[in-house]
């Protein structure tokens, strides 16, 4: 069954300046960002880009819409070398520029508002993005480019002789017509002709191989007892055939028949159970059992709530879930007391149910 999916990634990056390592606002997809300090140009290589987008497939289908992750998180190895950059991201989409509403990918291209049909465009990746990266476009306010823009002259006085000075942003060094002094510019009237850039959220159209949300339900949740008695039972097989063997011979009973039996009858729990979680499964998880499992209650005492797809009053089964900070991080990833998961009841059997920690896509 194939789940592959295109989807918006949200993301907000900063970057350390290779000249004077004050943070730098990456605001679109580029090999290279102006430093708003030092007014000097560093560059983002392939490395950068690779640790900044590494896993920003998963963050998409892991989340609820909306929940950024703050990195970077390093392995065991710590940080690789290089700078190293600091982001959020996670499932988000460009807001609509009339309405504000969430962009929707449009089949024929580019992204359009479901609610006023206003449209905006996507822009392709880079030449030198990695051809395996996930990122299939991006879409962002501030052009790849820096644009130098020309800025109404500031006059200041002189230090020393208070003599009217013009700068126009130049340099921050400025010297006087009057005492022959240099002035240096302060950092209210500097910041005035460089205003700093901020940090803006910008996004990337990325490609799913394999979206949870949209895959079968996982079986191992069906089969887990078996596979722990069937652990149990392997043990027991190295003990068993010893006393199968020493039976036997006191009851005068064929070894390989004694043996063979103990065998069989560790090892039918285990079968029979992972049968009996197979069968469950197939008559619960089906497409047409699917509903929405809406979070709700206080952390301490989470339970979720199955309803139907877009109707939240009618609520066909409550389940609830054993608190833990685990639990709490999951949920609060999931968006909290408004998360939505995925679930399946079976009508009128509302004990026959299953809850998955995944994002649900019904709605």
């Amino acid at each position: 069954m194939s789940t592959e999916t295109v989807e918006f990634a949200g993301i907000e990056l900063l970057s350390p300046c290779l000249h004077c390592s004050a943070p730098m606002a990456v605001n679109t997809l580029t090999d290279r960002c102006r430093c708003s300090s030092c007014l000097t140009e560093s560059p983002l290589p392939a490395s950068v880009w690779d640790e900044a987008l590494r896993g920003v497939e998963k963050d998409v289908v892991q989340f609820a819409t909306g929940y950024l992750r703050h990195g970077p998180e390093w392995g065991e190895g710590g940080p690789p070398p290089g700078p190293h950059v600091e982001w959020l991201r996670g499932h988000d989409a460009p807001p609509c520029p009339r309405c504000e509403r969430p962009m929707r990918l449009a089949p024929q291209g580019g992204s359009v508002c479901a609610a006023c049909g206003a449209e905006r465009a996507i822009l392709p990746k880079p030449p030198w993005l990695a051809a395996s990266s996930p990122v299939l476009g991006f879409v962002s306010d501030e052009p790849a480019a820096p644009e130098e823009r020309p800025r109404a002259p500031v006059n200041v006085a002189c230090t020393q002789c208070g003599g009217p000075l013009v700068a126009d942003g130049s340099s921050r060094i400025v010297p006087c017509g009057y005492c022959a002094a240099r002035v240096a510019l302060p950092d209210a009237v500097w910041a005035a002709l460089h205003p700093p850039r901020v940090k803006k959220r910008w996004w990337l159209v990325v490609y799913v191989a394999a979206d949870p949300r949209r895959e079968p339900a996982d079986t191992k949740s069906f089969t887990r007892l078996a596979e722990r008695a069937l652990q149990v039972a392997m043990i027991l097989a190295l003990l068993v055939p010893i006393a199968g063997i020493i039976f036997a011979y006191e009851r005068h009973l064929d070894p390989a028949r004694a043996v063979v039996g103990s065998l069989l009858c560790i090892f039918s729990v285990p079968l029979a159970m992972w049968l009996h979680g197979r069968w469950l499964h197939s008559r619960i998880c089906r497409p047409e059992h699917e509903v929405v499992g809406r979070i709700a209650g206080d952390p301490s005492a989470v339970e979720v709530l199955l309803t139907p797809p877009g109707q939240p009053a009618v609520i066909l089964a409550r389940q609830g879930l054993k608190s833990s900070n685990e639990l709490r991080k999951r949920l609060a990833e999931l968006g909290g007391e408004n998360g939505k998961i995925r679930a399946w009841v079976i009508p009128k059997e509302p004990k026959k149910l299953h809850i998955e920690l995944v994002p649900s896509v019904l709605e």
